[in-house]
Parts: structure tokens; sequence; C-alpha cells
């Protein structure tokens, strides 16, 4: 009986670390503290992703259903950020989701990236973006 309830113990915490950043986040500009966009993480095939649900604070004018990515490159180009994976190939490794990359819609530049919750707070996401020894982290927030 106690190897069971160990077994189910050690199964149970799997799953739920496994989808702890599963879902909708929302991400906020670095310079203005406002919410910039909401994505949805979801898993493919063992890695994560992150796509793009809606844009807050568009340019007046502009339908954010027609924000495209002019700057991004490959695949990208030219396509609307709204649907767009901003986030691709996480692999989860311990309490890290890492190996992926993350895409900037706004100058089209990747970065590799690695995502984790805060220890803190299980509502908010570190997002870090690096390339080389420069790396900056964005925290994500359940709507």
């Amino acid at each position: 009986m106690r190897q069971f309830v160990f077994i189910m113990f050690f199964l149970c915490s799997y799953f739920v670390n496994a989808q702890e950043i599963l879902g909708k986040w929302v991400s906020y500009d670095d310079e203005t503290k406002q919410p910039k966009s909401e994505v949805e993480i979801y898993e493919k095939g063992g890695k994560y992703f992150a796509k793009v649900l809606k844009l807050y604070n568009v340019t007046t004018g502009i339908n954010p259903e027609d924000v495209i990515c002019n700057k991004c490159k490959g695949d990208k180009k030219d396509k609307k950020v709204i649907g767009m994976n901003v986030i691709e190939n996480l692999v989860k490794k311990g309490e890290e989701y890492k190996d992926g990359t993350i895409t900037d819609p706004k100058n089209g530049k990747s970065y590799n990236c690695s995502v984790k919750i805060d220890p803190k707070d299980p509502n908010t996401l570190i997002v870090k973006g690096s390339v080389g020894p420069f790396s900056r982290s964005q925290y994500w927030k359940r709507p």
C-alpha cells in the first residue's frame, strides 16, 4: 500500500509540475509596464510552444488582427502576429524549460529562450531571452 501511495504521489507531482506553465499568460511591455499580449503555452510532442492570442495597446488606427511581423525572417516573415508561435521548442529540464527560441515580433529577432515559474509567485512566469552572455528577463502573469 505504501508503494502505491508513493507512486501515485510521484505521478501526480510529475503531471502537476509538467503543466504548471501551460495555459494563458499576459506579457508586459518592458518600458511602459502595460499589457502587451496574451499568449497561450501549449505542449506538442514533448516540447512547449507559446502562441499569441491577443494584442493590447496597438497603435491607434491599426486593427490588432492585422498586425504583421514585417521584420521577422523565414516562415514568420509578413505573417500575422496573432496566432504566431513566439516561443518554440522548449524542453522541460528539472524546474525549468530550456533550449527553445523566442521571437520578438516588434524587431523580428529571435533569441535563445528559457522559462520557469517564479518560485515566489506561481502565477508569474520568468521568460528569459539571451544571445551569448547577454540576457533579458520578462515577467508574464496569469490573466
